[in-house]
């Protein structure tokens, strides 16, 4: 069955009655007599101004039934063209004393961009369907603004009129409608129509000077470019309509800034994302004024020390200290208390815990030995426990579990990775000597911050040593800096593999140094944290690392304002001349001490240790 459908009435512009006046009829008066007429319903026009024709002119013929493999196609030929010259003009033109500016952008299309898609597809009979766009811009489209303008203080904003013209020669859209569904059945449709628009003019009016704050909206695009699959269940049939397809909008998101502009302008300023190493700057003269200064945590009361040594390295849960005071009445204030030392600006917190004192004639001494904060969760202030894990944790899971209760927060560094049920038990270990040995059976220090209660669990070797030239370093030291400097050379087998297993619930890997033969095995490594391949690797670099000859450096520098002290696990970068020599440190050890004439001296000295 085939359907028309006619959007407008048929309009019949020819009158169906005719009159014609014979007689010159005249009324009693004297007048020409009137004509009345009257309609008692509307005129109806009973013949169709469309003829239709199926076939010949002998009368109805009924199709043929089309046999089971019939052939069903449609063809779509959709053409446009805009050639010839689109051309914009605008001019803004205002005064100025000196300030002129002027430029002139042009640009142009490719002449024809051809796309061309099909699809086929088949149920029960054989439906295709061919489509092919093709579009065009030709032609030159020129572009010229001369902007001179002169800026009064009594002028605000300014309303400039823009003028254009857009001429579109010629625009056709064809499209042609073509399917065949038997062999005595056939229908075709075919379109033409052509619009020329003509624009004229049009107004803008542009306003400038200092704007607020506003709320600024706009539509998020879409995380990701997506695809639409149409899946067909039925053959197709002829029928009118339309298919209507919707898609979901995507987020609106609003926020609260300047207007203007495709940047976000104050509130959405992205963070530098890469190292900035600690590089002090080179002087040619260095004023130092160090400080020492050391107050008991408990009541902020001051305590008179002459000198203090304070020394950390990778394999320490705390750092070791030694104070010598200046009175015994000071050493008996901190005896057994937790002190803040200030050095240079930067403080150190210690427990004052083993005291010694020396006698000679005239002369008596007072000092103690201290370790730092972190020494609180060790003998003998915290007690020794037995821990075995009931559920399954990760590997941050069970450091947190050691640390629970004890005022202490956990920064994990390190790769997470499962942990399963029962895998891990120590007995008889203090919290600090239980995290400590987790961290080393993952290839891990503890760098603590004694100041935020914050236990660090980082890489032993953040930046293995024979990767360091690609590195980038944590601190760079040059030569004008560095007073003491002396290294020494150990000598070691040198290993290239290693493997490391666990025990019961554990995994057994080999781990290999990248761009080697990986013939050269180290002794193999047993823990029982090893429950995953990224445990495995972990620890395993680590070994790697350790092996083969280390040239060890020690330097004394100073503390600067622009020069922390250096902690055990940075990448240092010294630099001489023209060249750069990387090393991790090792270790780090602080001396500060008051002479009898009250000069203070503060400097630093730490191990580094290289690949030679």
């Amino acid at each position: 069955m085939i359907e028309l459908r006619f959007i407008n009435p048929y309009q019949v512009n020819k009158s169906p009655i005719q009159l014609s006046y014979q007689n010159n009829d005249m009324d009693v008066m004297g007048n020409d007599a009137a004509l009345l007429m009257r309609f008692t319903k509307p005129y109806a026009i009973n013949q169709s101004p469309l003829t239709m024709r199926f076939g010949d002119d002998t009368g109805p013929v009924d199709p043929t039934l089309p046999f089971l493999q019939a052939n069903i196609g449609i063809e779509s030929d959709l053409t446009w063209l805009n050639p010839q010259l689109i051309t914009q003009v605008q001019v803004l033109a205002w005064q100025t004393q000196s300030v002129k500016t002027e430029f002139e952008t042009a640009f142009s299309n490719a002449e024809l961009t051809p796309v061309a898609f099909s699809f086929d597809w088949q149920v029960i009979a054989l439906v295709t369907a061919q489509n092919s766009v093709t579009w065009g811009n030709s032609g030159y489209v020129s572009n010229v603004i001369q902007m001179p303008y002169k800026i009064i203080t009594a002028i605000e904003y300014n309303e400039a009129y823009f003028n254009w013209l857009t001429q579109l020669d010629f625009e056709q859209t064809e499209l042609k409608a073509l399917w065949n569904s038997s062999e005595l059945l056939k229908t075709a449709r075919e379109m033409h129509w052509h619009v020329k628009p003509l624009l004229e003019s049009s107004e803008l009016v542009i306003h400038y000077g200092e704007t607020d704050k506003e709320y600024i909206c706009y539509w998020r695009n879409h995380p990701f470019k997506g695809y639409v699959n149409l899946e067909f269940t039925a053959p197709a049939r002829v029928n009118s309509g339309r298919l209507v397809m919707r898609f979901n909008n995507p987020d609106k998101v609003c926020y609260w800034g300047l207007p203007g502009g495709l940047v976000r302008g104050d509130d959405d300023v992205p963070t530098i994302d890469r190292k900035i190493p600690i590089e002090p700057q080179i002087r040619n003269t260095y004023i130092m004024q160090p400080t020492i200064n050391c107050v008991r945590v408990s009541d902020d009361l001051k305590i008179l020390i002459n000198s203090v040594y304070y020394s950390i390295s990778r394999g320490q849960f705390s750092a070791t200290a030694n104070i010598k005071f200046c009175s015994r009445i000071d050493f008996e204030r901190a005896l057994g208390h937790e002190l803040k030392i200030s050095l240079n600006g930067y403080d150190f917190y210690v427990i004052c815990e083993q005291p010694s004192t020396s006698y000679r004639f005239a002369n008596a001494s007072y000092s103690a030995s201290c370790r730092s904060r972190f020494a609180l969760l060790s003998n003998p202030y915290a007690r020794a426990t037995n821990y075995a894990n009931p559920t399954a944790k990760t590997l941050a899971g069970i450091m947190s579990d050691i640390l629970v209760n004890t005022g202490w927060s956990l920064d994990n560094k390190m790769i997470d990775y499962p942990i399963p049920t029962g895998a891990f038990t120590y007995t008889n270990l203090t919290p600090a000597a239980a995290l400590l040995s987790v961290a080393k059976s993952v290839g891990a220090i503890l760098d603590i911050n004694d100041a935020t209660k914050t236990v660090s669990v980082v890489p032993a070797w953040p930046v293995v040593p024979w990767d360091t030239a690609n590195a980038i370093c944590d601190v760079i030291l040059n030569d004008s800096i560095i007073l003491e400097h002396s290294s020494s050379q150990t000598i070691s087998q040198e290993h290239n593999a290693v493997f490391v297993r666990g025990e019961q619930q554990g995994v057994a890997c080999k781990i290999k140094r990248a761009g080697t033969l990986g013939d050269q095995f180290a002794n193999d490594v047993v823990d029982t944290l090893i429950t995953h391949n990224q445990a495995a690797r972990q620890r395993g670099t680590c070994e790697l690392a350790n092996s083969g000859k280390k040239q060890n450096t020690t330097i004394r520098t100073k503390i600067l304002d622009d020069l922390p002290p250096i902690r055990p696990g940075m990448l240092v970068g010294i630099t001489y001349t023209d060249s750069v020599f990387k090393a991790t440190c090792d270790s780090m050890t602080i001396n500060a001490s008051i002479s009898d004439q009250g000069a203070i001296t503060v400097s630093q000295k730490i191990q580094v240790v290289s690949n030679v």
